[in-house]
């Protein structure tokens, strides 16, 4: 008889435990999900807890006042809950590597300006919100002739993109219409400022142009 009773405490030791992780692993995802996502969700999540909780104090203690509850029931809902603690827990570390990383789109936070009726050897600029940290952003410039009827000057135009972030100027890039160029961005900027310079492959100082950004988008 000792070994069994022996077996019974280790095994309701183990139960204990696994209430207490179930509880305290389920309150932790709380905290996360109400300082995370809207308040729907915070309040979906906190009846789940608590009904978590109250499941897991019950398993624990049993207190007299509630009607007894079968063990295996308590049992298997711990097991549920354990389970699903860990599902949610993984899918939340995917879900904020996938925020973190994911590009995103910043074409209407971009203004052009001295974008139309470009002259080669003139300048066009372009001011972006960075509104997310990540390391670069891409961009795809659109370059169209502002006057068709004085031939393609698409082909032969050049553009030569300097970045100007708080006076510190960096590298000039070489870009050309539809083809994309990524520019760096140093940690903690906010707004990006870039010196558009047109120039004309075969100097044809009569070359106008217009440009556009085709995309634009922030990348780690």
């Amino acid at each position: 008889m000792a070994p069994s009773g022996s077996g019974s405490k280790s095994f309701t030791r183990a139960f204990f435990v696994a209430c207490l992780i179930a509880l305290v692993w389920t309150v932790v995802l709380l905290s996360f999900t109400v300082v995370k996502t809207n308040v729907a969700s915070a309040v979906t999540a906190m009846l789940v807890s608590v009904i978590t909780a109250i499941t897991a104090l019950i398993g624990i203690f049993q207190p007299p006042k509630f009607p007894t509850i079968d063990p295996k029931i308590t049992q298997g809902v711990v097991a549920v809950v354990l389970i699903a603690d860990f599902g949610m827990s993984v899918a939340w570390v995917g879900w904020s590597y996938y925020q973190d990383h994911r590009s995103i789109d910043v074409r209407s936070m971009i203004t052009l300006g001295h974008n139309n009726n470009v002259m080669p050897g003139d300048s066009a600029i372009l001011d972006a919100a960075i509104t997310s940290r990540r390391r670069t952003i891409s961009l795809v410039f659109g370059v169209v002739d502002h006057n068709d009827s004085i031939g393609n000057c698409v082909p032969s135009t050049s553009l030569s993109v300097t970045p100007d972030m708080g006076g510190n100027r960096g590298d000039t890039l070489q870009a050309s219409s539809g083809v994309p160029i990524s520019v760096d961005l140093p940690s903690g900027i906010k707004k990006l400022h870039l010196d558009i310079a047109v120039t004309n492959t075969r100097d044809d100082s009569n070359c106008s142009v217009d440009l556009s950004v085709a995309s634009a988008t922030l990348q780690d």
